[in-house]
């Protein structure tokens, strides 16, 4: 039964990951370029890195924490909805 569930779970964490990449890339891409804009301002004024017009070194790690955020948020309610059918 714990073997079934962790399998579940990493199914539904996997399709969760999918889904949030397309969520943070298509819905919230404005805001995704404007996180990474202002985390690159940051980076150049304090002289951590050097963001240029052609190079964007924090996007990556911009969208790698809206994925998870998001992620995070989509297993969230999917269990919330799975223990309302349950009860």
């Amino acid at each position: 039964m714990l073997h079934a569930k962790l399998k579940n779970n990493i199914l539904i964490g996997l399709a969760c990951l999918v889904a949030s990449f397309f969520i943070v890339l298509f819905p919230l891409g404005g805001w995704l370029d404007y996180l990474s804009q202002a985390s690159n301002d940051f980076l150049n004024r304090t002289g951590l890195g050097f963001a240029d017009g052609e190079a964007d070194p924090s996007f990556l790690w911009v969208l790698g924490g809206m994925m998870v955020v998001v992620t995070a948020l989509l297993m969230f309610v999917i269990r919330k909805i799975c223990s309302l059918k349950r009860a």
